[in-house]
């Protein structure tokens, strides 16, 4: 709870007297009470004080309440949570703010791929058009011993009072374009990447915990784990992203969110166990966490090789160290391809060498 400085108060002053200045007053107190002016004068010096020391007060106050996270207006925050349609709160228990849920970050956007049922359908359209196929080879090979001509006309072969063939294979278009579509449905969602562990947990124990749904229909977030695909394409050092907003989670939540989170995702909900964090805010912290690693895989060995003075296996040893740790940092922090990282390795490792060179 946030105490808020008490408002300037007035200096309670006397109306001018009518009668004569007393004798035993102080030089001071008898020009001022003598002199209205000068009186008024003093009386705005004082006021103006009070205010300096208001105004110095609540600069203090606001500063000391932002590192504890709690602001001068957290009553009208707190009632404006839940007041946009983008806020989870918004919406009532259910799939409603189940799917408000979902949407508030990128990372939570999930479904099930049911690769099951889309190999099933394709499995039955596969066999459906090898049943057709049968029927065409079969026509083939019976014009082929009574009628050939039929073979090399497609005219003459639609003149046919039945139209077999020309019906047969008008059918089998139609359940081509049936096959080819549930393949390429099938090909698009096979290719979704798998959503990481981190990320369905979060749903997972969204559901578990707020128990927006039925049991029933809850455990479609709970018993298909291996079957739920991301929508969004994971960038570059997203586990690195989500170590981050892990380490957030055991700091302080109000310096966190404050940092870390966005107004709009502090309105978001009141629900004490979801934490919503901005993904611009953490790519800034992530990007300059990586920049001071990079600058310091760069100049430790340098340092290293600069000030001590050892003997030539021990510099080798530290150059290959150094080299190591590059490569590894390279592979983990980067989507850096095998020959990209060979070769930013050796320019690494030769820059290095030719400083240990200088120094021989």
């Amino acid at each position: 709870m946030s105490a808020t400085p008490p408002p300037g108060t007035q200096p309670h002053t006397q109306p001018p007297l009518s009668q004569p200045c007393s004798s035993t007053s102080s030089t001071s107190e008898i020009q001022a009470s003598c002199d209205p002016e000068k009186g008024d004068v003093e009386k705005c010096d004082i006021e103006s004080g009070i205010q300096r020391r208001g105004t110095d007060t609540s600069i203090f106050s606001r500063f000391t309440r932002a590192m504890t996270g709690l602001s001068s207006n957290s009553k009208s925050e707190d009632e404006d949570i839940g007041q946009q349609p983008e806020d989870i709160d918004y919406h009532p228990m259910g799939y409603p703010r189940l799917g408000a849920f979902i949407n508030s970050d990128e990372n939570f956007l999930m479904c099930r791929r049911y690769g099951l049922l889309h190999t099933r359908v394709m499995l039955y359209r596969q066999d459906e058009l090898r049943e057709l196929e049968e029927k065409l080879l079969g026509l083939d090979a019976e014009d082929e011993d009574e009628n050939p001509r039929m073979l090399n006309s497609r005219v003459r072969d639609d003149r046919r009072e039945n139209q077999e063939r020309r019906k047969l294979i008008l059918e089998i278009d139609e359940k081509l374009k049936e096959y080819d579509d549930c393949v390429l449905r099938a090909r698009a969602m096979a290719q979704l990447p798998l959503t990481s562990d981190r990320n369905y947990k979060s749903v997972s124990s969204y559901v578990t915990n707020n128990g927006p749904l039925v049991c029933k229909e809850s455990s479609t977030f709970t018993d298909r784990r291996q079957d739920f695909v991301a929508l969004v394409d994971p960038k570059e050092g997203s586990w690195f992203d989500g170590a981050i907003e892990d380490l957030l989670t055991v700091m302080p939540s109000p310096l966190a969110r404050l940092v870390f989170s966005d107004p709009a995702q502090r309105r978001s909900t009141r629900d004490g166990t979801v934490y919503l964090y901005s993904k611009l805010r953490i790519d800034y912290f992530a990007r300059i966490l990586i920049a001071l690693l990079a600058v310091g895989l760069l100049m430790a060995p340098v340092v290293v090789l600069f000030l001590h003075e050892e003997s030539g296996g021990i510099k080798i040893a530290i150059v290959l160290l150094f080299t190591l740790f590059f490569a590894g940092a390279l592979s983990v922090f980067t989507k850096a391809k095998r020959h990209e990282v060979f070769a930013a390795t050796a320019a690494y490792c030769a820059v290095l060498v030719v400083f240990l060179g200088n120094f021989q």
